[in-house]
């Protein structure tokens, strides 16, 4: 907001957080749109892309931060966890990168996609089994996203973060620890 966006499209599944996001990027005079969605629909993609260029004429750039960390590991992983943690981990981000692409290419200006990855892309841990795949395959999707459209100006990056303390992680770690 601060560094001069036009617009921004904000989405999550709270809709009172998420609305207060929008309304202090509002505020610093960044106009914003809140749309409370969950990632893990197969439709919602091409909703959140569809009401970002009817708002703002357009998609510049992606943030794909959203992120399930759900527990699986080899030995206890259900058919529900594998489903689940794909759907918003990598197939959202996939058909959110899809769509903000095709608009993109069609007006010519470039863009900027950036991904959150996570380290256990590349180490994993015992409890972590499903949820590194899913983060595995992010991050050669960015690569491959990267690569093929390079020449459309549109770059594509992925972050690698470590472990972030939220009150959902916590939560999260008081009952796996």
């Amino acid at each position: 907001a601060r560094s001069g966006a036009a617009g921004l499209l904000v989405t999550g599944r709270e809709k009172t957080r998420g609305d207060a996001v929008a309304a202090e990027l509002s505020r610093l005079g960044t106009p914003t749109l809140f749309v409370a969605a969950d990632l893990g629909d197969p439709e919602t993609p091409a909703l959140l892309a569809q009401a970002c260029i009817e708002r703002f004429g357009r998609i510049d750039g992606l943030v794909n931060a959203a992120g399930l960390t759900d527990r699986a590991s080899f030995l206890d992983a259900s058919p529900e966890d594998w489903a689940a943690l794909f759907a918003v981990n990598a197939r959202a981000p996939f058909f959110l990168m899809q769509a903000a692409i095709a608009d993109m290419r069609k007006r010519g200006q470039g863009g900027a996609i950036v991904n959150i990855l996570s380290i256990n892309a590349h180490c994993g841990s015992p409890e972590l089994a499903v949820y590194s795949a899913t983060k595995g395959a992010l991050a050669t999707l960015t690569k491959n996203a990267a690569n093929a459209h390079r020449f459309d100006r549109i770059r594509v990056n992925g972050i690698n973060v470590g472990w972030t303390d939220t009150p959902a992680e916590r939560v999260m770690q008081a009952q796996t620890l």
